[in-house]
C-alpha cells in the first residue's frame, strides 16, 4: 500500500520565507509515502541576471526550498508556464537544487529530465506524466503535448497512471470544455488519476469510469505576485491586476488530495481545504467552512452538469469586475490594454462571452 499526497501549485516566490509551516498540517504530509506537486517556477541561488520579460516572470529563492523538505514533497512536476522564466540556466540551476533536496522533478524532456517518471515503492510502481497547455509559445519546445503522447504504452509501463495537466482559466472556479473532454480521454486511454493546476484557484472534481478527475488544487504554496519595479509597465500592468485578484477568499483557498494505492487499485482517502493568509497554507479556519462548502458544491455541480456556460459567465466577470476597473483608473495601462485588446478580439468577446485568451495573447 502506497500513501500519497497530491497538491497544486508551489511558488514560494522571491524572497526568502522566514515563516514555518504550521505544524499540525504538514505533520499529515509527513506520513504520506509520496508527496506530489507542480513547482511553478525555477529556483536558483542569487536574483536572475536574465528573466523572460515577455511575460510575468516567477522564481524563487533557493532557501526556499526548506519549505518542501518541511512537507515532505518528494517529487515535483515542472511542465508549467513559468518553468522556463529563466531560460535555460534558470532551469539547470533548479534542477540541481531539487536532487540536492532529495526531490524528484518531471514532467519536461531536458536533460536528464523526462516527461514521464516512474515511481516504485512497496512493490507497487506508479507512473507520472505531466503536460502544460498555458503559454506553450514559451515552454512548449520542453515536452511533448497530449495528441503526442502514448498514454496507453505508458499504462503498460506501470500499474497506475498518474496525469498532471497545467490548464484551466486563471481565477475561474468553472472548467471549461477542453478540460472535461481531455481528461475523460485520458481515462478513456488508460489513465488511473488526473491532478490539475494553474488557474490559482479550485475546481471541481468528478469521477468518470471509476477513476478519479481533480481538475485543479489550486494554490498550495504561493507568494502573491511581488513588485518588479525594474519590469516593462505592461508586465506590471498583468502583475497589479493578478494581485488584486489573489485576494479573493477563492484564490486564497486549495485543496490536497490523499490517494491510497495497493495492487487492485487506489481509493481517494480524502479531500481537504487549506487556506493562505501569506505563502503558507495553513488549516482552514472555521469562519470560511461554509463558503468552502457552498464553493464546492457549486463547482461539483458544474462538472457534474458540464455547465460550460458558468466557465463564460466567469470570464467575463473577471473582466468586468477586475480588469476593465484597473485599467480605467490608471491610465499608464491604456497603451498595453488597446494593443492586447483589437477590434477582432473584442467581437469574440462580446460574441462568445469569452476573456482568457485576450490577456495570453
Amino acid at each position: 500500500m502506497i500513501d500519497c499526497i497530491f497538491t497544486g501549485d508551489v511558488m514560494p516566490g522571491a524572497k526568502v520565507v522566514t515563516a514555518s509551516p504550521d505544524p499540525g498540517l504538514s505533520g499529515q504530509f509527513r506520513g504520506a509515502d509520496l508527496v506530489v506537486g507542480n513547482l511553478e517556477c525555477p529556483v536558483v541561488l542569487e536574483p536572475p541576471a536574465a528573466m523572460d520579460t515577455r511575460k510575468i516572470p516567477l522564481w524563487s529563492d533557493a532557501s526556499n526550498l526548506r519549505i518542501l523538505t518541511d512537507f515532505g514533497f518528494t517529487h515535483v512536476s515542472l511542465n508549467n508556464n513559468h518553468i522556463f522564466d529563466l531560460f535555460e540556466e534558470g532551469l539547470d540551476e533548479t534542477r540541481g537544487l531539487l536532487d540536492n533536496a532529495g526531490i524528484g522533478a518531471f514532467g519536461i524532456d531536458h536533460g536528464a529530465l523526462s516527461q514521464y517518471r516512474r515511481v516504485t515503492a512497496k512493490g507497487i510502481t506508479l507512473g507520472m506524466a505531466a503536460v502544460n497547455w498555458v503559454e506553450t509559445q514559451f515552454c512548449g519546445h520542453l515536452s511533448r503535448d497530449l495528441r503526442d503522447l502514448d498514454v496507453g504504452s505508458l499504462k503498460k509501463d506501470c500499474d497506475f497512471l498518474i496525469m498532471f495537466l497545467h490548464w484551466g482559466d486563471d481565477h475561474n472556479i468553472f472548467i471549461n470544455a477542453d478540460q472535461q473532454e481531455a481528461a475523460r480521454r485520458l481515462i478513456d486511454q488508460g489513465a488511473d488519476l488526473i491532478i490539475g493546476h494553474h488557474p490559482h484557484v479550485t475546481q471541481g472534481y468528478e469521477v468518470y469510469k471509476g477513476k478519479h478527475i481533480f481538475y485543479s488544487l489550486g494554490n498550495f504554496i504561493f507568494t502573491p505576485r511581488e513588485e518588479y519595479a525594474s519590469l516593462p509597465y505592461s508586465i506590471r500592468y498583468e502583475d497589479c491586476r493578478e494581485n488584486v485578484l489573489f485576494q479573493r477568499p477563492e484564490c486564497k483557498i486549495g485543496m490536497y488530495v490523499r490517494v491510497v494505492f495497493d495492487r487492485t487499485g487506489y481509493e481517494v482517502a480524502g479531500v481537504y481545504p487549506v487556506y493562505r493568509e501569506e505563502t503558507l497554507p495553513a488549516e482552514l479556519p472555521a469562519s470560511l467552512a461554509s463558503f468552502f462548502d457552498d464553493m464546492l458544491k457549486r463547482m461539483n455541480g458544474q462538472v457534474r452538469e458540464s455547465a460550460y456556460a458558468l466557465n463564460e459567465a466567469g470570464r467575463r466577470m473577471i473582466l468586468a469586475r477586475y480588469t476593465l476597473p484597473l485599467i480605467l483608473t490608471h491610465p499608464l495601462y491604456w497603451p498595453v490594454f488597446f494593443r492586447k485588446l483589437s477590434v477582432g478580439k473584442a467581437m469574440r468577446f462580446v460574441r462568445q462571452g469569452r476573456m482568457g485568451k485576450l490577456w495570453k495573447r
